[in-house]
């Protein structure tokens, strides 16, 4: 089953874990990550103008083999999905996502994620809170919207959600 698996999708909200999956799954499939932040921002914490991010993102897709790690669009993340040979939903609860938001603030002040462009310093006032309205959103909003899409047929074999840290293990021993 291993070389089945092409192009993998991994969503899930602010401080889920995506990128430290991606970077586990990458590893274990030999895929290049791409990084829905990294897109989406521009140096300085700038954000890209939205349709050059959806063509970004949706070329992408068209390669025969990619990690692509964030939400973006919901319009090109379900092209995003409907492409994917696996999806990935990290879905940890709501105080482990703010505890991890808390640590990477603080981390932030002395260096970047490295997944940014340069100069995207986040562990600011201003964007912890715009982080916190994003995660509590993603939460009580676009997962609504994501569970509709996950119960059409043409989704029932590829979507693994992951719920704790222990659905991890079990994700890399069915895929890797």
């Amino acid at each position: 089953m291993k070389n089945r698996i092409k192009k993998i999708c991994i969503i899930g909200n602010s401080c889920s874990g995506k990128t430290v999956l991606a970077k586990q799954l990458a590893s274990h499939f030999n895929l290049k990550i791409w990084h829905v932040d990294s897109i989406q921002y521009l140096p300085g914490l700038q954000w890209r103008e939205p349709n050059e991010t959806r063509k970004i993102l949706s070329d992408i897709t068209y390669e025969p083999q990619w990690i692509i790690d964030g939400l973006g669009p919901l319009k090109i993340l379900e092209e995003r999905m409907k492409k994917a040979d696996l999806i990935v939903v990290l879905r940890p609860p709501l105080p482990i996502i703010y505890w991890r938001l808390l640590k990477r603030q603080i981390t932030g002040i002395f260096k970047q994620r490295e997944e940014l462009p340069e100069n995207c310093f986040e562990a600011t006032p201003g964007q912890t809170l715009r982080m916190m309205k994003t995660i509590w959103n993603v939460h009580h909003g676009l997962w609504l919207q994501l569970d509709r899409i996950f119960e059409q047929p043409e989704y029932k074999d590829k979507v693994f959600q992951v719920f704790r840290e222990k659905d991890i293990s079990k994700l890399i021993n069915k895929y890797a």
